[in-house]
């Protein structure tokens, strides 16, 4: 198993971008990534936010931090905001089953 830290794409993903050399698409991707588009958690626009930024770095030429992506460099942890709304979501769609599956409790207060 990996020590090392997770990285956020509403943070260090950011950082990279902004290294990169600057056009409309890049950006995009920065307004993107500070939304929480590429978050696993957070985004709400794509149906997997990761593979959409990776996509879009592949196509403005940027492969090499596609494939960092890709890798999992950006793999942030679920906050407790993220996993209350796991919570709800399992709830309401019948699923709270896999509550445990994904290491998420019930919260205690109703």
């Amino acid at each position: 198993m990996s020590t090392q830290a997770r990285k956020s794409t509403m943070v260090e993903l950011v950082d990279e971008l902004r290294k990169l050399q600057q056009s409309e698409g890049i950006q995009l991707m920065i307004e993107e990534a500070l939304a929480g588009e590429y978050h696993d958690y957070k985004n709400v626009r794509y149906v997997c936010g990761k593979m959409e930024s990776s996509r879009k770095l592949r196509n403005l030429g940027h492969v090499e931090l596609a494939k960092r992506i890709e890798q999992g460099e950006f793999d942030e942890e679920a906050d407790e905001a993220d996993k209350a709304m796991m919570r709800s979501d399992l709830a309401s769609g019948g699923a709270s089953q896999l509550e445990g599956l994904l290491g998420l409790s019930k919260s205690t207060t109703h």
